[in-house]
């Protein structure tokens, strides 16, 4: 289990010099996030940072072309796409909004990544693995029913390895009631 054991980002080590050099570097970048914990605190950081940028994102565009509009001479007699002049400037000022509360969780993430360039290799290493680890233990979404929907498919509310095990046992449990039909704790019965 990957997330039990040490993490090993670098490929075998070979005697060749630049082989040495790549292992010390990778070294380097493990000892910034020396665990899965760890990496769940800054994984969560980085959350937050996306969260945050929503509002920002949201209400700059909008408020930008509000104010475009606002200034914007308009004959009441022409419409802009069959539409009258307000009703077109209102509904491209709340989508100028839509579409940054949209692109807000990528701007944050950018920005994190600008704040903590030293932890974004380490980052993107443990993701792809941690990414590949939910795929492979993940239920499979056809067992999915109303009675038993799949537990958090994506591995989005995972915090610490304690919340990765009980997952895990989520999965499980999701596996054994769509094979057979009920409750693990029905098998005793």
């Amino acid at each position: 289990m990957i997330l039990a054991r040490g993490y090993t980002a670098s490929p075998s080590s070979t005697t060749d010099n630049n082989n040495n050099n790549n292992n010390n570097s990778n070294n380097n970048n493990q000892a910034l996030i020396p665990t899965w914990n760890d990496y769940f605190k800054i994984r969560s950081r980085r959350r937050l940072f996306e969260i945050a940028s929503y509002a920002p994102s949201t209400i700059f565009p909008a408020a930008f072309t509000g104010s475009y509009f606002m200034q914007m001479q308009i004959d009441p007699t022409t419409t802009i796409i069959g539409m009258d002049p307000l009703m077109a400037a209102g509904i491209a000022t709340v989508g100028a909004g839509f579409c940054g509360f949209l692109a807000g969780p990528v701007f944050g993430d950018v920005f994190f990544k600008l704040l903590n360039r030293k932890y974004v290799p380490e980052m993107d290493a443990r993701d792809k693995a941690f990414y590949e680890h939910i795929k492979k233990n993940r239920a499979d979404a056809r067992l999915n029913s109303i009675r038993n929907p799949v537990p958090d498919y994506y591995g989005e509310k995972i915090q610490s390895v304690a919340d990765y095990r009980s997952w895990l046992r989520k999965q499980r449990e999701h596996y054994r009631k769509g094979v057979f039909g009920g409750s693990a704790d029905d098998l005793d019965n």
